[in-house]
C-alpha cells in the first residue's frame, strides 16, 4: 500500500508540472494564442490506461477529441461492493512539454501538427481485488483519426476570438483584458465565443473515429525488483461515434482484441465489440452500452452518467453487469469517480 501512495504522489507531481508547463504570457496575441486554449471542457474521453485496467466506468470508449491534461479518479466511496480505487493520467505530449502552434491556421493546414495535437498519451495505477498483493500499473497511447466535428477547425469560433481580443471603448485592453497593473478582468465577449461554440459543438452533427493501444503490468507483491514486475494484459482498439446533432443524441461503437498472459478460467484472447448510446445535455450525459465479450462469452451491458457541477470537474457513476475476465464470475458493479481537467479553463 505504500508504494501505491509512493505512485500516485510521483503522477500528482508529473500532473502540476504538465499543468505548469502550459502556463501562457499574458500579453499573448492571436496569432501566438496555443491551439489548446480553444478547445472545450466537455465530451472528455475515457482513459486508454483505465481501461485495460477496467477501471473505467465504461467499456465502450469514446472517440472524441481529447483533452490536454486530464486525471481520472476511480474510488470505491459510494459502492458497496470491491471496486478497485486507482488514478490515471492522461494528457497530450505535444502540448504538456513545450510544441506550440503559430496559430490556429497551422493547425488546419498541417496534418501532422494535427496528429500531434490530438495524440494522447496515459498512464494509470490501481489496486485490484484480482490481485490484492499485486500493483498494477498501465500506460497507453490513444490518436484521433478522424474528426469532423474538431472544435479548432470551427472558423466562426476563431472569427469571435478575434472580435474579441480587439479592445473598444467599452472593454479593457490586451486578448486577457488585463490593465496596467496587470489584473485580469473579465471579457464577456471570449466567454460569450465558448458558450456559442459549444452550442454549435452540440448542435452539429458529425463523427469522429480514434484508434489507441495499452499494455499493463504487475508489480508482484507490491515490488519494484526486476524479476517481480511482469506484463499481463495487451489490448488494441478502434471506436468511432456518430453525434445527430440537435437531438444530443450520439451513437458509439467499439471493437478492441485483448491477449491476457495470465492463466485464467477464459480464452486468453479474444474480441470485445459493442456499441452504445449517449444523451448529451448542457450539465449532464447519460448512456446505455451493451457488448459481447468472446473471452468470456458472455452480452453485458450497463448505464452510465456523468455531470458537470464544478468548472473542469466532472463527476460520474455508472451500474454494469459484467463478466470478470479471470474468475469468469457474474459481477454487478457500481463504479463511481471523478475526471479533473487540467487543461486551460473554460468560461
Amino acid at each position: 500500500m505504500e508504494r501505491h501512495r509512493v505512485i500516485i504522489i510521483i503522477l500528482i507531481s508529473l500532473i502540476s508540472f504538465i499543468g505548469n508547463s502550459q502556463s501562457t504570457p499574458a500579453d499573448i496575441t492571436n496569432d501566438s494564442l496555443p491551439a489548446y486554449k480553444f478547445k472545450l471542457d466537455y465530451n472528455i474521453p475515457e482513459s486508454p490506461a483505465f481501461a485495460i485496467l477496467d477501471a473505467n466506468p465504461t467499456t465502450i470508449l469514446r472517440a472524441s477529441a481529447a483533452q490536454e491534461v486530464v486525471t481520472h479518479l476511480a474510488s470505491d466511496f459510494l459502492s458497496g461492493n470491491d471496486v478497485s480505487p486507482g488514478l490515471a493520467l492522461d494528457f497530450n505530449p505535444y502540448f504538456a512539454f513545450g510544441g506550440r502552434l503559430k496559430n490556429i491556421t497551422e493547425y488546419r493546414d498541417s496534418g501532422w501538427k494535427r496528429f500531434l495535437a490530438n495524440l494522447q498519451l496515459s498512464f494509470a495505477t490501481i489496486n485490484s481485488q484480482d490481485f490484492p498483493d499485486d500493483l498494477l500499473f498501465s500506460g497507453g497511447i490513444r490518436v484521433n483519426l478522424i474528426d469532423t466535428k474538431d472544435v479548432l477547425l470551427d472558423k466562426q469560433l476563431g472569427r469571435d476570438i478575434d472580435q474579441a481580443l480587439i479592445p473598444d471603448e467599452t472593454t479593457e485592453p490586451g486578448p486577457l483584458n488585463n490593465n496596467e497593473q496587470g489584473t485580469i478582468v473579465d471579457n464577456k465577449k471570449l466567454s460569450e465565443a465558448y458558450i456559442n461554440a459549444k452550442r454549435r459543438y452540440q448542435e452539429k452533427s458529425g463523427g469522429s473515429i480514434a484508434l489507441g493501444y495499452a499494455i499493463a503490468g504487475r508489480a508482484r507483491d507490491n515490488s519494484f525488483k526486476t524479476d517481480s514486475i511482469v506484463t499481463y494484459r495487451h489490448q488494441a482498439w478502434l471506436s468511432g461515434q456518430y453525434d445527430l446533432g440537435k437531438s444530443g443524441l450520439s451513437v458509439n461503437a467499439m471493437v478492441m482484441y485483448r491477449y491476457d498472459q495470465i492463466v485464467q478460467t477464459n480464452d486468453n484472447d479474444g474480441l470485445v465489440s459493442g456499441i452504445s448510446l449517449r444523451k448529451y445535455g448542457q450539465k449532464v450525459i447519460i448512456s446505455g452500452e451493451v457488448y459481447h465479450n468472446s473471452m468470456t462469452k458472455s452480452i453485458d451491458f450497463g448505464g452510465y452518467a456523468e455531470a458537470y457541477l464544478i468548472p473542469n470537474i466532472t463527476l460520474f457513476v455508472s451500474l454494469k453487469k459484467e463478466t470478470n475476465n479471470i474468475t469468469g464470475d457474474e459481477e454487478v458493479l457500481l463504479k463511481p469517480g471523478i475526471k479533473w481537467n487540467f487543461s486551460q479553463a473554460k468560461k
